[in-house]
């Protein structure tokens, strides 16, 4: 008996889910589609999204940005870098004269390297935060052109959620290629930062 219940469930659920195809699939994306339940009509939410690996590799301000922070940031592990190799370079001198010195100057050389040292510390961290601000000021500002032009995109109310979807931090695990509106958000948001631009 318990058997017979599970598979009638499993039945019902396939019918419900064959139904439930037919019913969605014969609607276009972004039109309205309600459903009766209950004796209630009840508005489908229209769900579309938006391919985020594909976007930031064809939207060309997120490309001039990432490729100026790229910049910004081998300009700062240059300068680190020359900071270090002139470090290292009064390193190996001061081991060269230290035969040569007395106590005293041994002392206040060391003195004199390790203060320099932690300059260079200090301003490796300073640079570090300043890349992470930089950073996170490029992505919130992203964000928002993304949503500000959403919000106009989307001024009509046909979808009720526009998602983001990404092959790499897998955040919808199944999308449908019909409900995506990539290429319509690119082209749009592309031609809007062509204008900014001049």
């Amino acid at each position: 008996m318990k058997n017979l219940s599970l598979a009638l469930n499993a039945v019902l659920f396939v019918l419900v889910g064959v139904l439930f195809y037919l019913h969605f699939s014969s609607k276009k994306p972004g039109a309205v589609q309600v459903v009766q339940t209950d004796g209630k009509s009840i508005q489908v939410p229209q769900i579309a999204y938006i391919d985020i690996d594909t976007f930031q590799m064809n939207y060309d301000y997120f490309k001039a940005k990432s490729a100026a922070l790229e910049k910004r940031q081998a300009a700062m592990e240059s300068e680190l870098q020359r900071s270090v190799s002139a470090f290292q370079s009064k390193v190996m001198s001061l081991q060269q004269k230290a035969a040569t010195m007395t106590e005293e100057e041994g002392m206040a050389a060391q003195e004199k390297l390790m203060q320099e040292q932690e300059k260079i510390e200090q301003r490796k961290q300073t640079m570090e935060m300043q890349f992470m601000k930089e950073t996170q000021d490029f992505n919130i500002d992203f964000q928002k052109k993304i949503i500000d032009y959403l919000k106009e995109y989307n001024k009509d109310g046909r979808y009720t959620y526009i998602l983001p979807y990404s092959r790499e931090t897998i955040n919808l695990l199944y999308v449908n290629e019909a409900n995506n509106i990539t290429q319509d958000i690119l082209d749009g948001m592309n031609a809007a930062y062509k204008k900014e631009k001049k």
